[in-house]
């Protein structure tokens, strides 16, 4: 009797054992979220240049991932999804800019950096050389980044480089010209996009009677547009011609004079990349630079050196002797009083203000000067007039700023948004923070000119919340839906 109640007992305890086991085994299936944590593998410093890079994603072979990235020079990502571990490429677009650059691949909400470098700018002096008609040897400076390679090259067979042709960072080129036996002739040594012109006088003459140019250089935009005036200073019996060596500069002015003088010219739009041309006046060589197309502006070029004083028998006066004006510009005159007889020239020492009339005369005359509108702070310039001193004063920009969108509303899942400034000037500076603690600033806290601010928030497992970011002194509104409506069918 005893039998039939011990046997009903273990195969109870048997059957129990089976059902936990059971139990047991479906809780364990699928991966944890631990388990398809990822880890990825910055890739190394990429060129100037751009080109393709390649990211190294880590995690088990069950778990899936998604890459996207915080900046638009990066693109082309492949695949741009998948499962386990995989190498995904992508590709960089040249850096434009002046300085090092770095974006974001984010894969799974981690990140990997990618950096790409400055490109190399290089500063070729002398920009002019003079060079006596018996030839003669001469030399130049390079400078340049450490890590920048440069090659000099002759673009004329009558001059010759008798050092090393090529280096890194700064360095120094020389160079020997051969004697000439007819006209004035200039030519050029180029490193990069730099060059330095050498201008050797003909046989039996110096270069225009000694004749002297200012300034000796200029930067245009790539939009192009008439250049300021270039000012001739040369006895009164000295002849002088101007020329241009590249299609794309024309002398719109002052082709030809006697004495002092000025010299106006034209640059026609450039399409492509940066380049540079010559002038001939008087003698001596003028370079043009042009920037790229879409490039940045050329920045402000050093104060060009002053013609020479007017002799000790003229006297000179100006009225007035310096102008306020608004960050809007404007344009204004100057009067000018000499004895009779007495020349003068005027020449702007900023790329800012231009002369539009009266760059030389004789007797009483009038300056007429444009002052260009002020991007950043407050500046001063100068013009120099019949040897005299004019200055102008100019008011900051004022900066202004929006941003858009100004709000954006997600789901409960975590992720990510930007929002975009725009500024009316390239030296206007602003910030970006969170006033939420589920809200984080990913890239953009800070920025000079327009931009984007980029941010990443966490999943909400609570109620329906908002949070603010203040952008350049902007608010930006982020509205999460609480955990229950992002599981709800979509209607």
């Amino acid at each position: 009797m005893l039998l039939r109640p011990v046997l009903t007992a273990v195969l109870a305890a048997v059957l129990v054992s089976g059902c936990e086991t059971s139990s047991s085994t479906s809780v364990s299936a699928g991966p944890t979220p631990a388990k398809c944590q990822v880890s990825l593998a910055s890739p190394p410093m990429l060129d100037a240049g751009g080109g393709t890079g390649s990211l190294a994603i880590t995690t088990q072979p069950e778990c899936t991932w998604e890459v996207t990235t915080n900046v638009n020079w990066i693109s082309s990502l492949s695949p741009a999804s998948g499962q386990g571990a995989a190498n995904v490429s992508f590709r960089v677009a040249a850096n434009e800019g002046s300085a090092q650059r770095d974006g974001m691949l984010v894969v799974n909400g981690e990140q990997a950096r990618v950096s790409q470098r400055a490109p190399c700018r290089y500063d070729v002096s002398p920009a002019n050389q003079g060079m006596g008609a018996t030839g003669g040897s001469g030399s130049l400076n390079v400078a340049t980044a450490g890590d920048c390679s440069w090659t000099a090259i002759a673009e004329v067979g009558w001059i010759a480089i008798t050092s090393s042709s090529g280096g890194s960072g700064n360095g120094t080129v020389a160079f020997t010209v051969a004697p000439n036996t007819g006209d004035a002739r200039s030519g050029a040594i180029a490193v990069g996009n730099q060059r330095s012109f050498i201008a050797q006088s003909g046989v039996g003459a110096p270069p225009a009677c000694n004749a002297t140019i200012s300034p000796t250089s200029q930067n245009v935009g790539a939009a192009g547009g008439p250049g300021a005036p270039v000012a001739v200073s040369a006895a009164s019996t000295c002849q002088w011609t101007a020329s241009s060596s590249d299609s794309w500069i024309t002398v719109t002015s002052g082709a030809s004079g006697t004495g002092n003088g000025t010299v106006t010219f034209n640059v026609a739009a450039n399409s492509g990349a940066a380049r540079t041309g010559t002038l001939t006046i008087a003698g001596r060589a003028f370079t043009v630079s042009q920037s790229a197309s879409g490039s940045t502006p050329p920045p402000t070029p050093p104060p060009p050196t002053p013609p020479p004083p007017p002799p000790a028998s003229c006297s000179y006066s100006i009225s007035p002797r310096d102008h306020n004006f608004p960050m809007q510009g404007g344009a204004d005159d100057v009067n000018v009083s000499t004895t009779s007889g007495c020349s003068w020239t005027a020449v702007s020492n900023a790329s800012w203000i231009a002369i539009t009339s009266g760059a030389s005369g004789t007797d009483d005359g009038r300056v007429n000067y444009l002052v260009l509108p002020n991007v950043g702070g407050s500046r001063s310039g100068t013009l120099t007039i019949a040897g005299q001193t004019f200055t102008v004063n100019q008011a900051a920009l004022v900066c202004s700023y929006s941003i858009s969108p100004g709000n954006v509303k997600v789901s409960a899942a975590a992720g990510t948004g930007s929002t975009t400034v725009t500024t009316n000037g390239n030296t206007c500076t602003w910030t970006a923070s969170s006033g939420a603690s589920w809200i984080t600033i990913t890239s953009g806290a800070s920025g000079t000119g327009s931009g984007t601010v980029t941010f990443s928030y966490t999943q909400n497992t609570g109620k329906d919340r908002k949070g603010e970011l203040t952008v350049a002194g902007r608010n930006f509104t982020v509205e999460q839906d609480e955990a229950r409506r992002s599981e709800e069918p979509t209607p």
